[in-house]
């Protein structure tokens, strides 16, 4: 789990977006407390930086096809 928070740091995604924690079938309560705080560590995180990367990069493809097409030809 260390190794995989160090790529996400390298790669420039907060390491708190991946967490992992054990309970049982039996320990309800405390899974529903577990995935509170985490989600509450999600939001106060914001937006994934990767999926608005990726959402910009096919946003300008977008842009550079629709000139392509627009482009008059000489």
């Amino acid at each position: 789990m260390e190794y995989t928070k160090e790529i996400l740091k390298t790669a420039g995604v907060s390491p708190e977006r991946i967490q992992m924690f054990h309970c049982s079938a039996a320990e309800g309560q405390r899974f529903q407390e577990e995935v509170t705080r985490i989600s509450q560590i999600i939001e106060k995180l914001g937006s994934n930086p990767m999926k608005e990367s990726i959402s910009l990069e096919k946003q300008k493809s977008k842009t550079q096809e629709k000139n392509k097409k627009t482009k008059p030809k000489e």
